[in-house]
């Protein structure tokens, strides 16, 4: 096992746990403000009837996340697929929901990058007896 390989295996952990964490937040805010019971939002189609109701596309995508972490060359790279119009709902006009940017920004650029800067010793630490016994299982 090498010291690239292992990095990667931390950095992949550090994603998948601030990915689920976005996807967790973005579902609490779909859920308690856009899919509130009883509160149908508006919208108005230009020049046409007013229609009402939601298709529900969006709580879906985020209750079932689909998402990818890849190795790509000496990082890592992740994908997600989520409905286009999620970024318009941080739009004041459309509702000021604050589900993509704030969570996607707050969780990924701000926790889960300190924490792969200041936890990657105390992980190495914690795992490092584990790995070096791998290693040396695989060197014989």
């Amino acid at each position: 096992m090498e010291a690239e390989s292992i990095k990667a295996q931390y950095f992949r952990q550090q994603l998948e746990k601030g990915i689920r964490d976005i996807f967790e937040a973005q579902k609490v805010i779909a859920t308690e403000r856009i899919y509130q019971s009883g509160h149908d939002r508006i919208r108005y189609k230009r020049g046409g009837p007013t229609l009402q109701g939601r298709s529900g596309v969006l709580l879906e995508a985020l209750t079932n996340p689909r998402y990818s972490i890849i190795n790509d060359g000496e990082g890592v790279r992740t994908e997600s697929i989520v409905p286009t119009y999620i970024r318009f709902l941080d739009m004041k006009r459309h509702g000021n929901y604050q589900i993509y940017n704030r969570q996607v920004w707050g969780i990924l650029y701000k926790e889960t990058l300190i924490n792969t800067k200041y936890e990657f010793r105390d992980w190495l630490e914690k795992h490092f007896p584990m790995l070096l016994n791998q290693f040396n299982k695989q060197s014989k």
